[in-house]
């Protein structure tokens, strides 16, 4: 991976909202040098396998410390359902005109309260 700054700073904020307080003890964790901490914590070079290895110790989503997509603790969220993946693959193939309706009269939907 290249060098990213951004990544850096997310890595920084994971860091900082997780158990490790010390960057000597999250290296020992993943058992890896404090130096390539540091490098990563600065926007460095990480190997999939150490960044899988971070998101998982640090328990954030591998797409928001990697790529800045979705939230820290979108992996949290319950797994979609076969039927919202029936959803999503259907309208993929639909024009955005149709996709931009179809928004529009779900969310015009009220949810159900349980």
């Amino acid at each position: 991976m290249t060098h990213d700054l951004a990544r850096g700073k997310r890595i920084r904020e994971a860091i900082s909202r997780g158990k490790f307080r010390k960057v000597h003890a999250l290296a020992a964790e993943l058992n890896v040098s404090v130096a390539a901490v540091s490098r990563w914590q600065n926007g460095g070079h990480t190997s999939l396998e150490s960044a899988c290895a971070l998101a998982h110790l640090l328990d954030v989503s591998l797409d928001w410390l990697l790529l800045g997509r979705g939230t820290m603790d979108w992996h949290r969220n319950s797994p979609i359902s076969t039927t919202e993946l029936q959803l999503v693959l259907a309208l993929r193939d639909r024009p955005a005109a149709a996709r931009f309706n179809l928004m529009g009269l779900v969310e015009s939907i009220p949810p159900e309260h349980p």
